[in-house]
């Protein structure tokens, strides 16, 4: 392998932390190197080769313009270091580089956890923020996507762990007479991943048993290449890089681990320790909590929502926050066509549109950690189009690049154009006769013929004479004013492509024959061509029809407790529900 050298001893100072890998694939940009100065200029006042990679003694990545992770050992264990002692190598993977390099970033302060404990090796994770910003967005540079719970969960359930992971550094690749050798360029290797309960197993029969906690996790190479003599493994020097989830696109890969530990360098028996970084998402959310550095999780909500209409059309974009503190200060962008005009309806919340999209600035009270928020907008179709939908492109952005979870920042919105093709049929479907009173109950049915549009507040409506009583308990969703004998049917949303049935019950003398006319009405209107309004014939004599089914009234056990609250009660509306639905009050059918 090329470009091994010798380090010093200063540089050297940490242990078990790449063995058997190779020269990492350029398009790794997440990784920072920290650089001892102190070991740095004392090699170049020596006039020793690449002060810089002399000073090298940890790895890290980059989270923002203004943080960096790594572990807490790097600072802890052997000779002190302070941040004044401290630089960070920003978007290079070689160390080959002047020491005066535009690319060596200062460093403002340190932070180990504090319950790390060294002889644990628990709670091994520390950030440095930067005196001087880092650029994301330079050549070579990109900030890192930090696993979380559900990383977690695609790992362990994976259909296979065979080299499902990748540790990078600069630490040691392999010996010379037990002298450790060192690379000036950045290496990678993929490993296993290796379950905590076999890791367990693992330390217990051939190390020393050392405790694997849930906050760690491990990964080795347990068949190594047989050229690779030292094994496949992290070694020292690589303690704070990163251990990844490995993707296609490198730099979205999440960072599962930092390296944290081990027993021997490329020991294919015992695995290496990893800090586990979703463990401490928290933590990271506290410590970097300070004015315009917050590292945060926003995503764009998965959106159930179905917004329609014709040229105006109200839609929101809902923005999660899975972390456990506030969050604000986040840009959003929406993609759509210049035919389409954008308006927010938001206090705190400012948008300038172009002919591509609207971008969005929101300023105002943070969303609660565990939460979210709904931003409502106004679309204006200068079309006025009455068929078809619109994708719109969503992505929220914290600023300064403080969003350690990228991945989850994108989502669409899905406009449809127009109104549901409506229809309305009726027919009376069963007759009882109790003494005087007959009943008879009505099937009123509306279908919604449209492939994408719902019809919202769906209402069947019509007006009775004096000769007929609506009949309410079979006609539970109906109601009529006594002085009009007008009566409506609240159906509520008929979905695209279904329908909708209800049983409108009717009372009157066996001697009554009339018709009533039922209408269809809603809140969005119905496309041109709809039938809107229908006329029944309702004949209290007839004898072809089936007799009606008896309405029972479910029984409800009612709890009391000595709190003197009520229990029990919310199980009405489940089963009222199962009753109307038994009965064929209510019927929703997709087509």
């Amino acid at each position: 392998m090329a470009g091994l050298v010798c380090q010093s001893a200063v540089a050297a100072q940490l242990s078990p932390r790449i063995v058997g890998g190779e020269k990492a694939d350029s398009q790794w940009h997440t990784l920072v190197a920290l650089i001892n100065k102190n070991a740095k200029e004392y090699a170049e006042s020596q006039s020793q080769p690449y002060p810089v990679f002399q000073g090298q003694f940890c790895g890290g990545t980059l989270l923002s313009e203004e943080w960096v992770l790594t572990a807490a050992h790097c600072f802890e264990e052997g000779i002190p270091i302070t941040a004044d002692d401290l630089e960070i190598l920003v978007g290079s993977q070689s160390l080959d580089i002047a020491t005066d390099s535009n690319l060596l970033l200062d460093v403002s302060s340190i932070h180990v956890h504090p319950a790390y404990n060294g002889d644990t090796n628990r709670n091994d994770i520390a950030l440095v923020r930067l005196a001087e910003a880092a650029n994301p967005t330079a050549a070579g540079v990109s900030t890192a996507v930090l696993a979380n719970a559900g990383t977690d969960t695609s790992l362990s359930t994976s259909a296979s762990w065979n080299e499902i992971v990748s540790s990078l550094g600069w630490g040691v690749v392999s010996y010379n007479n037990n002298t450790p050798q060192y690379a000036i360029e950045l290496q990678e290797v993929d490993l296993d991943y290796i379950p905590n309960g076999a890791c367990q197993s693992l330390y217990n029969a051939n190390a020393n048993s050392d405790p694997i906690y849930t906050s760690m996790l491990c990964a080795n190479e347990p068949n190594p290449d047989s050229s690779d003599t030292f094994g496949e493994d992290s070694c020292q020097g690589d303690s704070g890089g990163p251990l990844f989830l490995t993707q296609s696109t490198l730099n979205d890969s999440p960072q599962l681990g930092i390296t944290s530990f081990g027993y021997d360098c490329g020991d294919h028996t015992v695995p290496g320790v990893y800090t586990r970084v979703s463990h401490f998402l928290d933590w990271i959310e506290q410590t970097s909590s300070q004015a315009n550095s917050e590292l945060r999780d926003l995503a764009v909500a998965e959106d159930e929502a179905h917004y329609q209409g014709i040229q105006t059309l109200e839609f929101a974009v809902t923005i999660d926050n899975p972390g456990s503190r506030s969050a604000t200060d986040f840009q959003l962008d929406i993609s759509h066509p210049a035919t389409l005009s954008l308006s927010e309806t938001e206090t705190d919340f400012s948008c300038t549109s172009n002919a591509t999209g609207t971008r969005c600035h929101y300023t105002g009270t943070g969303i609660a950690g565990q939460s979210s928020k709904a931003l409502s907008f106004t679309a204006l179709d200068s079309l006025s189009r009455n068929s078809g939908s619109e994708v719109l492109g969503v992505a929220v952005t914290l600023d300064h690049h403080r969003d350690y979870h990228r991945l989850n920042n994108s989502g669409t919105v899905t406009l449809y154009f127009g109104q549901p093709q409506l229809s309305l049929s009726a027919e009376p479907v069963c007759l009882s006769t109790d003494s005087e009173q007959v009943e008879m109950r009505v099937e009123a049915t509306i279908t919604n013929q449209s492939d994408q549009i719902h019809s919202e507040g769906t209402v069947v409506s019509g007006s009775f004479s004096d000769a007929l009583s609506l009949a309410g308990k079979a006609s539970p969703l109906c109601s009529i004013d006594t002085a009009s004998g007008q009566f409506s049917c609240q159906l509520g949303q008929v979905a695209a492509a279904s329908d909708v049935s209800t049983t409108i019950g009717i009372t009157a003398t066996a001697d009554t024959t009339e018709t009533v006319t039922l209408n269809l009405s809603n809140d969005n209107g119905a496309a041109t061509g709809s039938t809107l309004s229908t006329s029944v014939d309702l004949d209290f004599s007839r004898e072809d029809l089936d007799t009606c089914p008896e309405i029972v009234t479910p029984t409800v056990p009612v709890t009391r407790n000595n709190s003197g609250g009520g229990g029990g009660g919310g199980s009405l509306p489940l089963l009222w529900l199962m009753m109307l639905t038994s009965l064929g009050w209510i019927r929703h059918r997709a087509q």
